[in-house]
């Protein structure tokens, strides 16, 4: 066995999980299985991991301890999944350590294969859908749909240039606020409140909030705290988004 290469196996696929939405206690227990795979079940005492929300740690006796910091994450349900049927098909013998180290690549580098019109038209027809759920009418669904989708468009370009934190859902929301505005005050909207959830609907980090519960009750505490603090922040740069459309509507007189 090239534990070496059993390593790295382990440490890319714990980067792929990390970065693309998993929790930390899955990602540490597709650690252990996979290293458990390649050293045996009798050496269990020779090695360790250790995963946070910023980097991967796993010791081998023979050969030390290695490193991988997480980048940026994201929400890719799909090379999660790749991810968790690579290993399985590795500790059931299906496949062998270099064909999944580097099928582990090819995902990696694997983009998503929808375009971005197709996820701004999603993301409108999500915020749209919201806005009935909570029984408005028609012609607040339309403002809706047009903030859910602005908002959407602009933080896919804002998140690309902004590497500070929070900044990007605040302009994105408070954007598609306006969008939303404007329909709701030219298709005569019955409820400007409505027309407003739109704008918040696609950003808002329920998958973050999930996490951090589940971290929580794994008794992963500090990835758990972590992740909710996060929530929070987030939920709060877009709640001051809106309020900001609010506070200049106001002070120019528009109706609310």
């Amino acid at each position: 066995m090239d534990e070496k290469l059993l390593m790295k196996t382990a440490l890319l696929a714990g980067k792929i999980l990390m970065e693309n939405g998993a929790e930390v206690y899955r990602t540490e227990d597709t650690l252990e299985r996979i290293i458990r795979k390649g050293v045996g079940e009798t050496r269990i005492d020779e090695y360790y991991t250790h995963v946070t929300i910023t980097g991967i740690f796993i010791r081998l006796e023979t050969i030390g301890t290695d490193f991988r910091r997480v980048g940026d994450r994201t929400y890719n349900l799909t090379k999660t999944t790749a991810v968790n049927t690579l290993s399985r098909a590795y500790t059931s013998g299906q496949i062998s350590l270099a064909d999944m180290y580097e099928a582990l690549k090819r995902v990696q580098d694997e983009k998503s294969p929808l375009p971005v019109w197709f996820k701004v038209l999603s993301s409108g027809i999500l915020s749209g859908s919201i806005v009935l759920i909570f029984d408005g009418s028609f012609w607040d669904v339309i403002p809706g749909s047009i903030a859910g989708a602005v908002a959407y468009y602009v933080y896919v370009k804002v998140i690309g240039y902004l590497k500070a934190p929070f900044v990007s859902e605040y302009i994105s929301t408070f954007a598609g606020g306006v969008a939303g505005y404007i329909g709701f005050a030219l298709l005569n909207g019955q409820s400007l409140r409505l027309a407003m959830i739109g704008a918040v609907v696609p950003l808002v980090p329920g998958i973050t909030i999930t996490n951090s519960m589940r971290d929580i009750i794994a008794k992963q505490f500090i990835s758990g705290t972590i992740r909710f603090i996060e929530t929070f922040c987030v939920a709060f740069a877009l709640g001051a988004g809106i309020v900001t459309v609010y506070y200049i509507v106001k002070l120019l007189g528009g109706a609310l």
